[in-house]
């Protein structure tokens, strides 16, 4: 034992080595949960890929989509995480988290029918005095 390394210094280092320890036990538990526990269903990856085409996905999304479509990733391998540090899918999953996990626990997307859209044929409803 040195001089310098008192009683002091290996009760720190002991502190030390245990909260690394912890620190590193706690990333690889986190590290499980980062990833499902499931395999996505062929109805998970087809309710993803119907709201991913569709005009309600966010651009990063549809552009994923080609991706995919291209072959150059699979749905699988996103949702499953393993695509997890390519920038698109970062930006995709980012900006549509919470509509691809709701669709991925099964929940089918509520499509609301079209707004109407005013014609320019009708007359208008009310009249301000510099429309005649």
């Amino acid at each position: 034992m040195s001089a310098w390394r008192t009683a002091e210094v290996l009760t720190a280092e002991d502190v030390l080595a245990r909260s690394v320890a912890d620190a590193e036990k706690a990333m690889r538990e986190a590290a499980k949960l980062r990833y499902p526990q499931r395999e996505p269903s062929a109805e998970d990856v087809r309710r993803v890929m119907q709201f991913a085409k569709s005009n309600e996905a966010s651009p990063e999304l549809q552009a994923l989509q080609r991706r995919i479509a291209g072959g150059y990733l699979s749905w699988r391998q996103v949702l499953m995480g393993e695509a997890a540090e390519d920038r698109g899918v970062k930006a995709a999953l980012e900006a549509d988290r919470v509509t691809l996990a709701a669709l991925c626990r099964g929940e089918e997307r509520r499509v609301e029918p079209p707004k109407p859209k005013p014609r320019d044929d009708e007359e208008p409803m009310s009249f301000t005095e510099d429309a005649w």
